[in-house]
């Protein structure tokens, strides 16, 4: 997925990512994306867990307003 956003930003459309494996986003840099400590298959969050699913959500859209390339930013989601 990081290699396809760094070609849409080249295309001049923004992209945003989230991962729960921060080694392989470390190695693909995408323009932007957010980490969570959540484990695999629970990217957004725990099952049934709206809000937490939404906060990350919400934080990860958030970067789109930023201009490329972003730190990856780490939340606070476990």
């Amino acid at each position: 997925m990081g290699l396809i956003a760094r070609a849409l930003e080249e295309a001049g459309i923004r992209t945003t990512l989230t991962s729960w494996n921060a080694g392989i986003i470390r190695g693909i840099k995408p323009p932007r994306a957010t980490i969570t400590a959540l484990q695999r298959g629970m990217t957004l969050g725990h099952p049934h867990d709206e809000a937490q699913q939404k906060r990350v959500l919400m934080e990860t859209l958030k970067l789109l307003e930023l201009d490329a390339p972003v730190d990856l930013v780490r939340l606070n989601e476990k």
